[in-house]
């Protein structure tokens, strides 16, 4: 068995901050210029390449971040302090500039006595964010330091091989989920601009190109609530919530949602709202509109509501549904502090109706390629359970590799 010793993380690295931007200069349409936050890691650790927000103003250019420079989250807006702490790695970029903000530290190395990806994984292991959150501070928000983190101590293999080979085994698997994400991104991309031509731009099968009322023939202008079954969601008692597996998996609202997915974190023993497997659930509390798709039969809580097209079409129900993403939107601000979107609002929203016919076509491709999509999702599942179960045991060295 390797040797092991005792580590400090300020013996090996400084914790820098981040600029602060300006928020005049924020913006939501893109740019080169990638402003990251703490919504861009993944509950776990790791780099999350969504819901990116964009920076339109001058800032120095010593907090552009490199390909490879560790982050760790120091702010967490979650009571559970779900991301606080842990670490993501900045991935390969071309044409872009991702921006050091001021709620994230930048690892810096002080000398080569630690692999650096090694280090990001141990960034990653639950006893060191339990003692990130356990030593942070506020309540509503929670904030660690440079300091905190630099006092953490944990134990490693002395030969930098060793340590190469621990993390080779984990990026690996790593890699292999997010290939998969890309996957899924380029499958539903695919979908989204087949939906576009034919739902909104009139260019599908059959058509004989001639309009009236500007819609083709057989299709007219109706509200949502026509042509889709919707189910408010309502939370459960807080006394039968559980992270214990114990009854059906409840989401909450945007929290879980993932890519297309929401991530299974919070079950309940007396589920009231259902959503079925395949429904798409829309985000109706602050912030409205964010759309995803259940994996499985689950509970729905007042942040959610569950749709399906009375047909029973699925993925042209998910489709229909991030086409009217800016409607959605629009209700974030509706004369309150905190958006909100009731089910006669959702049911009065106006949409072009299309003939059955064409919805079943619509059907046949989709749905092959959303199976895609839900196989590579479960194996991702597997893949991060499989990783999930040897982080713990590779950098702690209770289990060895083997040459």
């Amino acid at each position: 068995m390797s040797e092991w010793k005792t580590y400090k993380l300020g013996d090996l690295i400084n914790v820098k901050h981040g600029f602060a931007f300006k928020g005049e200069y924020f913006s939501d349409e893109p740019t080169n210029d990638i402003l990251l936050s703490p919504g861009n890691f993944k509950i776990g650790g790791g780099f999350k390449s969504d819901k990116f927000k964009y920076y339109k103003g001058d800032f120095p250019k010593d907090y552009i971040l490199k390909e490879g420079d560790i982050l760790i989250t120091m702010t967490d807006l979650s009571k559970e302090g779900d991301t606080l702490g842990y670490s993501a790695k900045i991935p390969p970029h071309n044409g872009i500039n991702y921006l050091h903000n001021q709620r994230l530290g930048l690892v810096q190395f002080k000398n080569d006595d630690i692999d650096p990806d090694f280090l990001y994984w141990i960034l990653r292991t639950q006893p060191y964010q339990y003692y990130i959150v356990g030593s942070a501070t506020g309540s509503t928000v929670k904030h660690t330091s440079p300091t905190r983190i630099c006092s953490y101590e944990f134990e490693a293999p002395i030969e930098k091989n060793k340590q190469q080979e621990i993390a080779q085994i984990l990026t690996s698997l790593d890699n292999k989920i997010e290939l998969n994400l890309q996957m899924n991104q380029t499958l539903e991309a695919m979908a989204q601009a087949l939906f576009k031509e034919w739902f909104v731009n009139f260019n599908f099968p059959n058509i004989d190109g001639e309009l009236e009322n500007g819609l083709p023939k057989g299709w007219r202008m109706g509200k949502l609530g026509e042509e889709f079954n919707l189910t408010m969601g309502q939370s459960p008692r807080g006394e039968t919530l559980n992270q214990e597996n114990e009854g059906m998996i409840f989401y909450q609202g945007r929290t879980d949602f993932g890519f297309r997915f929401p991530t299974n974190r919070v079950f309940t023993t007396e589920p009231n709202r259902i959503a079925n497997k395949l429904d798409t659930l829309v985000c109706v509390r602050a912030p409205v509109g964010d759309v995803n798709m259940a994996i499985e039969k689950c509970c729905i809580g007042r942040g959610l509501s569950a749709v399906i097209h009375k047909s029973k079409a699925y993925s042209y129900t998910y489709y229909s549904m991030k086409n009217i993403e800016p409607i959605f939107k629009g209700f974030e601000s509706e004369g309150t502090v905190f958006g909100s979107l009731n089910k006669n609002n959702f049911e009065n929203i106006e949409i072009t109706i299309p003939s059955q016919d064409l919805i079943k076509e619509f059907e046949k491709v989709a749905n092959s390629i959303d199976e895609k999509i839900l196989n590579n999702t479960l194996e991702i599942h597997t893949l991060t359970q499989t990783r999930n179960t040897l982080l713990p045991k590779l950098m702690s060295g209770k289990l060895e590799i083997k040459n």
